[in-house]
């Protein structure tokens, strides 16, 4: 998990780096596509592929390609441009928090209490972070 974290910190430190730098569409289109290689690369490899499970699975692979991958990441590269890399680590580090939010709202999954109040320390940690910054320093000094 740390490896993932570390991997993750530097994804969201380059990401915010070029969108600043270079076309945001472009820079998407080759996250996608170096992405998209590598995982092709590695399921190739490592796994059992057939076309009858690839037709079994077009409805899903689609969605998630297409509103998973291609709005929801192009729509981070865009907004990195705009916002600082700490903040947007604070965000994107919620995405568990928010699907698993989601998909109890939405969908009526079952969610332990342990699991609300997990989501709940997250996203209050975050708004406090964001609604009194200042806090924590002047906590530091005294």
């Amino acid at each position: 998990q740390l490896i993932c974290a570390v991997f993750f910190a530097a994804h969201v430190l380059v990401i915010g780096y070029l969108a600043k730098r270079m076309d945001t569409l472009k820079l998407a289109l080759v996250q996608y596509l170096v992405c998209g290689f590598i995982s092709l690369f590695i399921a190739i490899a490592i796994e059992m592929i057939s076309w009858d499970m690839i037709v079994a699975t077009t409805i899903p692979l689609l969605y998630a390609g297409i509103m998973s991958t291609g709005i929801a990441y192009t729509l981070q590269v865009v907004a990195q441009q705009h916002a600082h890399s700490s903040h947007a680590a604070i965000i994107l580090s919620l995405e568990g928090a928010f699907a698993v939010l989601g998909g109890w709202l939405l969908l009526d999954e079952h969610l332990p209490a342990r699991g609300l109040l997990g989501c709940a320390l997250m996203l209050t940690g975050m708004f406090l972070s964001q609604l009194f910054p200042k806090l924590g320093s002047a906590l530091k000094r005294g």
